[in-house]
């Protein structure tokens, strides 16, 4: 009996191994692809209804936050550091000395540029001093040979003219005088002699009237003489005298005006002292501005942002050496698109969300638009003031909303239910038969969660419209709804 039951069970097994290979050969149905699933049971999809009201147009912005008053400090000469005065993060003021640098040969060359000022200023007044002098001087010695020359000139005016009338009349009233006395002795003379033929005077009382008569004569000849040089005027070798003196006079008033020009002289002297002082201040000025360029001070009021300098290290010109921030002067800086540029103005509201900085909502304002744009990305940057800014840093990372506008009672459509093909822009609605009719629509104005799009459009409010899955459909494509399942 077990022996039957045994070869009963390996005829079993022979038997089912038969069909399994049987059936192992037979050929196999093909599971359903997506496309197939789709069409038989609607291609799964989110929808929303549309509804009408209000919507803020707006531009959105990526940028940058930066500060107006952010300056890098640098010095303009080389030299070695000998000491910082500020770490990162500490108030500094404006004008405050963050950095000094060696000043022993700014020094030096200061002290040296002063002795040469002084040594300029008393060559200046040295030059001044003889100037005055020599003007002095000729002024003097031209005086007095203007002063020869008119007395020269006087002296031959005299020798030359004839005697004036006053001493002609004098000169004729003693020859008249002496004429008379020479005819009183005369006939005296005659009567003393008559008398002394008749022997009645001495010999003696002759000669003494014989003696008058003769001094009569002589007197009366010198008074003519006399006359006659009142008439002829003065000598020829007077005259060549005084004329010698007027020349000579001449002669010393010229010379005396030709050495007037070391006035001039003097003055160059001057003008050339005076260039040397001005190049000396100069000198002066420029040797303290150097002795002033090794104090590296604080363009502004703010916050050391960064130190990268130690005392006993050589710097550079322009070399960075730190880096000074007013974080009160911070503002976003983005880029809008050539297509919204035209659409943005100075003052509208811009809602600012910082990255760094959770969900927090800064409010700010449009302050500036640049007037040129990048040729490469045809994006124009806006500056945006953000009312309140405490805690934001520049470097962080920023976006905005820029409020261009409100549109009233509008029919408000997701922006998810925007599909773009090829350029193309539509929204799938659904249909009472669970089909989808393809609507091809212009984008007029969006903000971050709704578009408003231009008429004709054929939507209306209440209407149900794909928000996911739509990438899968086509015109009249059968839908699945499935809220929250779509894309698995």
């Amino acid at each position: 009996m077990r022996k039957n039951f045994i070869v009963a069970l390996l005829v079993v097994a022979l038997v089912g191994g038969l069909w399994l290979a049987s059936s192992a050969h037979k050929p196999r149905k093909p599971l359903p692809n997506t496309e197939e699933i789709w069409a038989e049971g609607g291609v799964p999809v989110e929808v929303t209804t549309l509804g009408r009201g209000d919507m803020s147009t707006s531009v959105e912005i990526t940028g940058d936050i930066n500060a107006l008053k952010d300056a890098t400090l640098s010095s303009k000469i080389a030299g070695r550091v000998t000491a910082v005065y500020a770490r990162e993060g500490e108030q500094v003021s404006a004008g405050q000395v963050l950095i000094a640098l060696d000043q022993d040969d700014a020094q030096a060359n200061l002290q040296s540029a002063q002795a040469a000022l002084a040594s300029a200023a008393a060559r200046l007044s040295q030059a001044r001093t003889n100037a005055k002098v020599t003007r002095i001087q000729t002024d003097s010695a031209i005086e007095q040979a203007q002063s020869a020359l008119t007395a020269a000139n006087s002296r031959l005016a005299v020798v030359k003219q004839p005697a004036r009338s006053q001493e002609r009349m004098v000169a004729e009233n003693r020859v008249a005088a002496a004429k008379a006395n020479l005819e009183n002795a005369e006939a005296n003379f005659k009567r003393h002699q008559m008398l002394l033929n008749e022997g009645a005077i001495a010999d003696s009382a002759f000669d003494v009237a014989k003696a008058q008569y003769a001094v009569a004569q002589a007197d009366h000849k010198s008074a003519i003489e006399q006359l006659s040089l009142v008439d002829e005027g003065g000598r020829s070798e007077d005259i060549r005298a005084a004329q010698s003196q007027v020349d000579m006079a001449r002669e010393q008033l010229r010379s005396a005006k030709a050495n007037a020009s070391q006035n001039l002289l003097r003055q160059e002297d001057i003008k050339s002292a005076q260039a040397a002082v001005w190049q000396a201040q100069s000198a002066v000025a420029l040797a303290k501005q150097q002795l002033s360029n090794t104090y590296i001070r604080s363009p502004l009021t703010g916050r050391m942002a960064s130190r990268m300098v130690e005392p006993g290290q050589v710097v550079a010109p322009v070399q960075e050496l730190g880096r000074v921030v007013n974080l009160g002067s911070v503002y976003f800086k983005g880029d809008i698109p050539e297509s919204d540029v035209m659409s943005v103005a100075i003052n509208q509201p811009v809602e600012v969300r910082i990255d760094a900085m959770g969900s927090k909502v800064f409010r700010g304002r449009v302050t500036e638009i640049y007037p040129a744009g990048s040729s490469a990305s045809r994006n124009f940057p806006v500056r945006i003031t953000i009312d309140q800014s405490s805690g934001i840093k520049p470097g962080m990372l920023a976006r905005g909303r820029i409020i261009t506008g409100m549109a009233k009672d509008i029919l408000l459509v997701p922006k998810d239910a925007i599909d773009s093909r090829k350029g193309t822009q539509s929204v799938f609605a659904v249909q009472a038969d669970k089909t989808v009719k393809r609507h091809i629509v212009t984008v007029a104005g969006e903000n971050r969660d709704h578009v408003r799009i231009a008429d004709p459009h054929g939507l209306s409010e209440g209407q149900t419209v794909v928000t996911s899955g739509r990438q899968n459909l086509q015109e009249g494509s059968k839908i699945r709804i499935q809220q929250g399942e779509a894309g698995r």
